[in-house]
């Protein structure tokens, strides 16, 4: 029985997995960081997995008069799985992109004339005549290679590559290229240090940072930033879900109904007029359970609130588990193919990244999603 009646074994499994889920996660080792900032192309090299177990429970669980829906939070806890992760660990030393910093520079080109402007309005100073801002727009529009961030700024007076260096150093903390030295214990949760002890101009940007409410940056207690790529998803919930239970229809089984009581999303581009786009509808399970019946010809739908969207699985082939048959379904090529009008999905092309490389259509390459609008920008 697959319908979700409270007092049932289908419906405590339902609450909380009998089992974890593994969570894999491959990050991209950098191994020429000062090759690349004298305009060398980068030599990476993928590490991983590093796995994790994934713990689902439900929470605040509610049920509709009729009993064919339920309401309900899921908490989802993740601790590092070191036997199937070895011979690697959580502390293994990593070069990495700078996200925070990377980060930073986008909201000093696209926001932060505002932020310094109302800083120092006492002078009544703009962005431009700041030289820490206009050096930092410059590294961002560069259109040749760049030796070092003292190179763009060599037209600076001494005292301007003074306050360029000071700057620089209170938000970022003394870096030398545009990657840094980390582990993936602090890159994926704990978090990477940056605006500590900052003032003045940084501290201005600094919390123009913190207002933005990025899901990827957290204030600590101390008032400095850190950056994480799913810290805000470890012991906490993902929003509330309303799914059916399948005791009017079993074909809707666990399928969601609303997620946080919408049935769609504006995080993706829709027509100035009529319904949402097809980008923007929730619609499938959250891919631990599945109505039953399920025929070979069939795609299956799961909405990840991770990356904000629906994603479509297709048939792999035939498996079994412990004997028992089985259909295994992977994601499918598309998912992150080309995009654009030619190609009827336009409406992923969000393009919200400054500078970003895209296509001639205004969209960015194949294997590439802006989900700005998803974590924040």
């Amino acid at each position: 029985n697959t319908e979700l009646r409270q007092g049932t074994d289908q419906f405590k499994r339902w609450e909380a997995l009998p089992q974890p889920l593994d969570f894999k996660v491959y990050i991209f080792n950098v191994t020429n960081p000062y090759e690349v900032m004298q305009g060398r192309r980068p030599k990476v090299v993928e590490v991983g997995p590093y796995i994790y177990f994934q713990y689902r429970q439900k929470d605040n669980i509610r049920f509709s008069r009729d009993r064919s829906k339920v309401h309900f939070s899921q908490q989802q806890i993740y601790v590092f799985d070191a036997e199937s992760s070895y011979p690697l660990t959580e502390n293994d030393e990593l070069t990495v992109l700078n996200m925070h910093m990377n980060s930073i520079l986008q909201i000093i080109d696209n926001q932060a004339k505002e932020t310094i402007t109302n800083f120092r309005s006492d002078v009544n100073n703009t962005l431009e005549k700041i030289p820490v801002v206009r050096v930092i727009k410059r590294i961002i529009e560069r259109t040749t290679p760049i030796q070092s961030i003292l190179q763009i700024a060599e037209d600076e007076t001494y005292d301007s590559l003074r306050l360029i260096n000071v700057e620089l150093n209170r938000i970022f903390g003394r870096p030398d290229t545009m990657f840094l030295r980390t582990t993936p214990k602090q890159f994926l949760f704990d978090g990477v240090p940056f605006c500590v002890n900052v003032i003045g101009i940084a501290k201005a940007i600094c919390k123009e940072i913190e207002k933005r409410n990025t899901k990827t940056i957290r204030t600590m207690p101390d008032g400095s930033l850190r950056f994480s790529f799913f810290s805000h998803k470890n012991m906490t919930d993902d929003g509330m879900f309303t799914i059916n239970t399948g005791i009017k229809d079993p074909a809707r089984t666990q399928m969601i109904e609303l997620w946080n009581g919408r049935t769609s999303l504006d995080v993706w581009n829709n027509r100035s007029t009529g319904p949402s786009s097809r980008c923007n509808k929730i619609h499938g399970t959250d891919g631990s359970g599945y109505p039953p019946f399920r025929k070979e010809v069939e795609k299956m739908t799961i909405f990840s609130t991770d990356i904000c969207r629906t994603v479509d699985i297709k048939l792999a082939g035939s498996s079994s588990y412990e004997g028992i048959p089985a259909l295994r379904y992977e994601i499918d090529n598309n998912f992150v193919n080309e995009i654009g009008p030619e190609y009827g999905n336009d409406c992923y092309c969000v393009n919200k990244i400054p500078k970003s490389i895209v296509k001639s259509n205004g969209c960015l390459y194949r294997g590439a999603l802006d989900l700005s609008n998803c974590f924040g920008e």
